[in-house]
């Protein structure tokens, strides 16, 4: 089953429309899902699809012999040579999947596929798409600045996540809050969603099968993560462990964003490391996706509001819960580790909806389903510097409203209690720490609905709107 990537497989259909010869280069980490978008983008074409395997030089160019019919194997000089000839009669598309493994093994194919590229491939109907999920290697060789195919470029995806919206179709049957739930646990990896789909019964995914019962939120985790024996999850340290040597510090690191700390002096104190060696470690962590650094959205240049956080949603469930818990995984306390993960959730459950919040700002506007258009989405903070606290906004949005600047503040409550007209309020208090020039919404999205007193003010005020889960699922 493949779903979304609308705006990708359009994309690479462009690219290989065009005439002549063309480089694409799929790139992102582990589990994203790239082999499966361009198996789904060559289905219907002449194509030549080879994974590689890492291994030595000559295996490799055994396996593309076989692969290409021939009986000896196949050197580079070969390889490229049966795809001109090919070209001859019909486009081809050829995709070089885990290039890096190829490069590695023989630098030598590299320099001669090049050469053909820009020689005897120059004005062939050849389309080539190198691939890979190592960010460091395939920046090294492939698209990098100092990259010899860099000049060659005509289109570069790098695949994120799926989002909220693509990310339910795996779980159609989910309730709004199991959904969002599954979601945050899956981080949007189709590696992650193609096992829950199994686990919940979905026949495409059988082979992931596992016996769900009345708690199937804790049984889908306990198969995705709790059990170390059995869980199939996508685990960080996996993606980490291709790029990344010293584990240990970037895994204190990434336990400490966990915890709520996110700004540079602070968690230079927690992992007890100088800030100019713990800005590099967090560098890394963004140069691979795990990690990104976040400026109040009207304050883009303010320093001292910057702070960091774990980009995906799945890597923070995995540093909130299992390592801080870790010798109950170990120990194979799975009813243990459930049981503290229950008592916390709605601390990591507000970060998901967040996230799923301005995913719904988004795709609404995408939609011209909203009074103002959507820009931007952030978010906003003041600091307390006695304190070592902040207090802002879950999301600040900047757009237009008929052709005028627009400021969109946005709460976001994932709890039990319905909203008050207090918490109105609130909201409304708070926007005048920012001075904006233009129009004004106030959005406030809920888990648990909104009281009678709240929805009345509200339907009275234009400028304000109120959201529940149910209606973004």
């Amino acid at each position: 089953m493949f779903v979304g990537r609308n705006a990708e497989i359009k994309a690479l259909n462009g690219f290989f429309e065009k005439k002549g010869a063309g480089l694409a280069v799929v790139s992102g980490s582990y589990g994203v899902g790239k082999t499966e978008l361009l198996k789904e983008f060559s289905k219907d074409k002449e194509s030549f699809y080879f994974d590689a395997y890492e291994t030595t030089a000559k295996h490799l160019s055994e396996i593309l012999g076989g692969m290409l019919g021939l009986k000896t194997a196949c050197s580079a000089d070969l390889f490229c040579q049966e795809i001109l000839n090919r070209a001859d009669s019909q486009k081809q598309l050829v995709i070089l999947d885990q290039y890096p493994n190829i490069v590695k093994a023989d630098p030598d194919f590299n320099k001669t596929l090049l050469s053909y590229f820009n020689g005897k491939w120059k004005n062939k109907p050849i389309k080539l798409v190198l691939c890979g999920d190592a960010f460091s290697l395939m920046e090294k060789y492939v698209y990098g600045s100092k990259a010899a195919w860099n000049p060659n470029i005509s289109l570069h995806l790098s695949l994120n996540p799926l989002g909220f919206y693509d990310s339910c179709q795996f779980f159609m049957d989910a309730s709004p809050s199991e959904a969002a739930y599954l979601y945050g646990i899956s981080g949007g990896y189709p590696y992650n969603l193609i096992r829950i789909a199994g686990m919940m019964g979905h026949k495409d995914f059988s082979k992931y099968s596992r016996e769900i019962g009345e708690n199937r939120l804790k049984d889908i985790t306990s198969g995705l993560y709790l059990d170390k024996e059995t869980g199939t999850g996508l685990k960080p340290e996996t993606i980490m462990s291709q790029e990344l040597r010293e584990l240990s510090y970037y895994n204190h690191l990434l336990v400490s964003l966990a915890k709520g700390i996110y700004r540079v002096n602070q968690i230079s104190a927690e992992v007890e490391k100088p800030k100019d060696v713990v800005v590099p470690y967090l560098n890394s962590l963004m140069g691979i996706g795990i990690c990104r650094k976040e400026t109040a959205v009207t304050e883009i240049t303010n320093r001292k509001k910057t702070r960091y956080s774990i980009a995906n949603l799945n890597t923070l469930f995995w540093y909130m819960y299992i390592v801080e818990n870790y010798e109950d995984y170990i120990q194979g306390n799975i009813d243990l580790l459930w049981n503290k993960i229950e008592q916390d959730l709605d601390k990591y459950m507000e970060r998901v909806f967040i996230q799923i919040c301005g995913e719904y700002l988004q795709d609404r506007s995408d939609k011209n389903l909203l009074p103002f258009t959507v820009e931007v989405i952030g978010n906003w903070w003041v600091n307390d510097e006695e304190k070592g606290t902040s207090d802002g906004f879950d999301l600040v949005s900047l757009g237009k409203c008929e052709g005028k600047s627009a400021t969109i503040y946005c709460q976001c409550y994932y709890n039990d209690a319905p909203i008050e007209v207090a918490q109105l309020k609130v909201l409304i208090e708070k926007t005048k720490q920012l001075h904006r020039q233009g129009d004004a919404f106030y959005i406030v999205f809920s888990k648990a609905g909104f009281n009678e007193n709240a929805i009345t003010i509200s339907s009275a005020i234009k400028n304000i709107m109120l959201i529940t889960l149910d209606e973004m699922r």
